[in-house]
């Protein structure tokens, strides 16, 4: 009994270390997003945001592990095509502090694509003449979930600031390495494969209030 004891004693006491160890909080940025890739040939940039929620659990005093849980909402866009997606984004981030306010920060980036929109400005067709080209088009705008890849993975980078005690400012780099659509069957054109993944910079803070 007094063994059962001390062994829980032990168990609880972990517990309670780590859980002093662990912060809680929200997170709030501001995105541009864009495409990379062998067919994202001066893709355009379109701002976005997003918002979640973060952890972070102390290693030691140098090393953390953040993982966050968010949603993202993407935006690329230009004066003829549109191109917007609400994503559910998970980073889970392994910071370094290089000085005591200042880290940096590295991980994998897990999203989940929830929905996607594209919308295009077909040329204009007089009427009595025949453009295949802006018919193909036009019949391509509408929702793109049936083509958009549900599961994108990816890499984060960034620099971080501790403004004060329970609040980070950072700057965050994100690279796609997986496809963003399947192939495309194009109306009247056949189906192409078609080489492009996201990318983004944002701004963003997180308020640990726990």
């Amino acid at each position: 009994m007094k063994r059962l004891f001390l062994t829980l004693a032990l168990v609880f006491g972990l517990v309670a270390t780590a859980a002093a160890q662990i912060n809680i909080g929200g997170r709030l940025g501001a995105t541009m997003s864009t495409f990379r890739g062998d067919d994202a040939d001066d893709a355009p940039w379109g701002v976005g945001f997003n918002a979640g929620v973060a952890a972070k659990y102390g290693v030691n005093q140098m090393i953390s592990v953040a993982p966050e849980l968010g949603i993202d909402f993407r935006r690329v866009a230009d004066d003829e095509a549109t191109f917007s997606a609400w994503v559910l984004q998970i980073p889970v981030m392994v910071r370094v502090n290089v000085m005591p306010q200042l880290y940096l920060e590295a991980g994998p980036s897990l999203g989940f694509i929830l929905s996607s929109d594209y919308d295009y400005d077909a040329p204009t067709v007089e009427e009595g003449e025949e453009n295949i080209f802006a018919e193909a088009t036009a019949a391509m705008t509408g929702p793109l979930f049936d083509e958009t890849n549900t599961f994108e993975f990816g890499l984060a980078f960034g620099v971080g600031y501790t403004v004060i005690p329970n609040l980070d400012v950072n700057f965050r780099f994100v690279m796609g390495l997986t496809d963003l659509f399947d192939d495309v069957e194009i109306p009247f054109f056949g189906t192409y494969e078609i080489d492009v993944q996201h990318m983004q910079i944002s701004l963003g803070a997180t308020y640990w209030f726990m």
